[in-house]
């Protein structure tokens, strides 16, 4: 594991930009996180028990979890009370001061706190508000509630993935949330180019569905062009065949043999003669026999151990991989290479893993900041940020508008 230093990293593209994060759990949040590892100052605002992720997956500390910890690096964190008159007034001044908006409310909520596109835009017309919907801000579902469950759910997901004969199943990681995070975060950096040359911010928005329907195109343009619902095809790819997963006599490997690979995958297995068969010769030939194929393939692997298929497929420049399951991954060498996984030092857990942002520029570094504790900016962004003397805090703090980082429990 690699551990970053301050002086690895250049200035990011957006030093100088400051994000206020309304947003909570994981898809708003994913998305402030990326454009903090670009530099820009991201303000975590946090209702007073803190923002709900924080008790999302393995307790490390109360009101630390896996899942805060993993989507809120590079911020700082104040504690407000919207419901509060003077905790919204205190956002609107910080949004008034910034450059970028994230929010993931349901529609109408923001506007309800006055703190809604039209309202800040009034006061700051150079800002980029961008919000994540559930369902989006029209039709008959737009302001019922979502997660990322009930949308693989109601966005097809589910429907494809799972055994052929067996119930749809859900994807093991938050795929709408994730999904939605990164094409906002596309979506913002649009936007600042679109400022960069009018001089005016704008909305951008995002749901769940429409990520998550946009993450489907090849299967959904393939149902929209033929009319046939694709099926669940378990551990075979639905498109490809031979494409899926096969058992060994120690584990499972993946494999692919596109059309310009089968006659190569036919010599690795010793199997020359398919490559002409015409039940097999074409990529269509093989699917509409895939059974028949399989009769042949699952034998051949079943025989055989991980390192024999791995080897056979490294001298025929084929491809396949185990299946890790994390512990694997993370203790292969080109896990390491590619510095994946970092340490960073937080003030109460001690040195913490965290996995890094997958995008690369040259003389430029992601910084590397913990999380925030609930409130652990709150004094310091008021004093600092809007000029405000100790005592107009503390009058804040004592009405509960604000809370500090020592009273957010």
């Amino acid at each position: 594991m690699h551990r970053f230093s301050p002086n690895e990293r250049g200035p990011g593209p957006l030093a100088g930009r400051r994000l206020i994060d309304f947003s909570q759990g994981v898809a708003g949040p994913s998305c402030a996180m990326l454009l903090a590892d670009l530099g820009a100052d991201v303000i975590k605002v946090e209702p007073p028990d803190g923002d709900w992720a924080r008790g999302v997956g393995h307790q490390v500390a109360p009101g630390e979890s896996s899942a805060h910890l993993s989507l809120n690096r590079n911020k700082r964190s104040i504690c407000l009370d919207l419901k509060h008159p003077a905790g919204r007034a205190v956002a609107a001044r910080l949004a008034a001061r910034s450059d970028i908006v994230v929010q993931n409310f349901r529609p109408g909520v923001m506007e309800r706190f006055g703190l809604g596109y039209d309202a800040l835009a009034a006061a700051n017309p150079r800002l980029v508000y961008a919000s994540i919907y559930g369902f989006g801000e029209d039709g008959p579902l737009a302001g019922a509630p979502a997660t990322d469950s009930t949308m693989q759910a109601f966005g097809g997901l589910m429907s494809i993935n799972g055994d052929g004969d067996g119930p749809p199943l859900r994807m093991g990681n938050m795929v709408s949330d994730m999904l939605a995070g990164s094409y906002l975060c596309q979506g913002v950096l649009a936007a600042l180019l679109t400022l960069a040359g009018t001089g005016r911010g704008q909305r951008v928005n995002v749901s769940l569905l429409d990520a998550l329907v946009a993450f489907q195109a090849p299967p959904i343009m393939e149902f929209a062009l033929t009319g046939i619902v694709p099926q669940r095809s378990g551990r075979q790819h639905p498109m490809i065949v031979p494409s899926g997963t096969y058992e060994v006599r120690d584990g499972y490997v993946t494999l692919v043999a596109t059309q310009p690979l089968w006659r190569k995958f036919c010599a690795a297995i010793g199997q020359e003669a398919l490559a002409d068969d015409p039940r097999f010769a074409t990529a269509q030939a093989r699917l509409e026999h895939r059974a028949q194929l399989q009769d042949i393939l699952v034998p051949f692997f079943a025989q055989r151990t991980q390192a024999e298929v791995l080897a056979l497929s490294r001298r025929y420049d084929l491809v396949c991989a185990p299946i890790n399951d994390y512990a694997a991954l993370l203790a292969h060498g080109q896990v390491a290479a590619n510095q994946l996984v970092s340490r960073w030092e937080h003030a109460v857990l001690g040195t913490l893993p965290g996995i890094r942002n997958p995008v690369r520029y040259g003389g430029i570094e992601a910084p590397w900041r913990p999380p925030p504790m609930r409130g652990e900016h709150t004094r310091q962004i008021l004093s600092a940020e809007l000029g405000m003397a100790g005592s107009e805090i503390d009058a804040l703090v004592a009405c509960a508008a604000v809370i500090e980082g020592g009273r957010c429990s």
